[in-house]
């Protein structure tokens, strides 16, 4: 068995990185992002602002919030691998710091994606809930590559990439925005034209992972998702 990854130390330059990066992060969103993220953010006093948060910290404020936990990854997992760990109401995180040249692009998500854009809606119960049943289903379709796929697609376009209604108004959601400074005004721009949120329609859409997005769907309400996730499985059965 091998043994389990360690968070390493980090030097100045990038405590550094990591903090402009949340500073200017925070303002951006302060307008544009839902409640159910922004509250969750500032109740996280262990994702921390001036230095790079630790991992263990995080985690152990999550389980004590929702019961969730976080686990070290070197990147980019295998999808069956990631199903199975949130079944067990575990996040996979990166530890490795994007470059200051890096700030506003990068192909390969990197800690402050993980932990920045994923982790805080892990402390609000429905969000949590959901994130569960969907490893559980994940699990109990693998093998399944069109199912598969269709689940990806929620993924990207509802945890990635969604926005969320919130009093009548469309606020940014997804990790991808919550992260991606540019990615954030580019979603921003785009509220007027988003596409409500069904989920055969989500199941249906392609992405790519390569370029900026350019289709967003608007969820009504993070219970509606789980509806539709429970139908939509009981189905294939």
């Amino acid at each position: 068995m091998n043994a389990p990854l360690i968070q390493p130390l980090y030097d100045e330059v990038q405590h550094g990185t990591w903090s402009l990066l949340y500073r200017r992060q925070r303002e951006n969103l302060a307008d544009k992002a839902a409640r159910l993220y922004l509250d969750a953010l500032d109740g996280m006093e262990s994702l921390t602002e001036p230095t790079i948060p630790r991992v263990e910290v995080m985690s152990a404020q999550l389980e004590k919030t929702t019961g969730w936990g976080l686990v070290i990854v070197p990147g980019l997992i295998p999808v069956d691998d990631f199903f199975s760990l949130l079944a067990r109401k575990r996040f996979c995180t990166s530890t490795w710091v994007r470059r200051r040249d890096q700030l506003d692009y990068l192909e390969e998500p990197d800690m402050f994606h993980d932990t920045f854009g994923h982790v805080p809606p892990l402390m609000d119960p429905e969000f949590a809930l959901f994130m569960q049943r969907f490893g559980e289903v994940g699990e109990a379709l693998r093998g399944n590559d069109e199912a598969v796929l269709a689940l990806q697609r929620l993924y990207w376009f509802f945890v990635e990439f969604g926005f969320v209604e919130e009093r009548g108004m469309p606020m940014a959601f997804g990790a991808g925005i919550m992260s991606s400074y540019g990615e954030t005004n580019h979603a921003w721009d785009l509220r007027s034209d988003l596409r409500k949120f069904t989920l055969e329609g989500v199941m249906s859409t392609p992405f790519k992972t390569t370029e900026i997005q350019q289709t967003y769907f608007l969820i009504k309400d993070i219970p509606e998702v789980i509806r539709e996730l429970n139908a939509w499985h009981a189905g294939l059965s």
